[in-house]
């Protein structure tokens, strides 16, 4: 009868391995529990914490938008001012370039007009016709319409001194000056 007293202490003792085996499943199983509730209880933390950034990240987009924009808008009206004023000063510059083209044009000697006397068919043969011709386009040369200007550069004046001889600026001097060498080589 001892195999079988044997075996039932043997069966006797895989049960009660067994029953404590059976309660630290129980606790195992619990303790997965826990740490799953945490672990979500932690991620619904971390996601709230990333929509907060995320709407931190958005309003200051919309903010840095809407800076741009305005910043873009001053800008533009900032350029349209000064295209203003440029426009402005434009005319302003024009205006008084006329005005002092104009008060040079007055300031300048006035060719003296040719006079022309009655002739008759004798005197014509009498005086020849080109003599009248020379005199007409020598006073309607620069040179004609600036004797003095002219008799003092070729004297070898500085057009400082010309200038300041004949009450002109200095740059007016200059122009007239390459203007008659324009017009004699045009002429030549």
């Amino acid at each position: 009868m001892q195999p079988y007293l044997q075996y039932i202490v043997l069966l006797g003792a895989v049960v009660i391995v067994g029953a404590f085996v059976m309660p630290r499943k129980k606790q195992e199983a619990t303790v997965p529990q826990q740490s799953m509730q945490n672990m979500e209880t932690a991620l619904e933390q971390f996601m709230e914490n990333m929509e907060k950034d995320n709407e931190e990240l958005v309003s200051l987009v919309r903010k840095a938008q809407q800076e741009s924009k305005s910043d873009s808008e001053r800008k533009e009206q900032r350029i349209s001012e000064l295209e203003k004023k440029c426009e402005q000063l434009t005319e302003q510059l024009q205006e008084s370039r006329s005005i002092s083209v104009s008060s040079t044009i007055q300031a300048m000697p006035h060719p003296q007009t040719p006079s022309f006397h009655m002739s008759t068919p004798e005197s014509d043969t009498a005086n020849e016709v080109e003599p009248l011709q020379e005199e007409v386009p020598k006073k309607e040369t620069i040179q004609g319409r600036y004797p003095d200007l002219f008799l003092l550069y070729e004297q070898g004046k500085s057009i400082e001194m010309i200038s300041k001889k004949l009450g002109m600026n200095k740059g007016e001097v200059q122009l007239i000056i390459q203007l008659a060498k324009q017009e004699v080589a045009a002429h030549a």
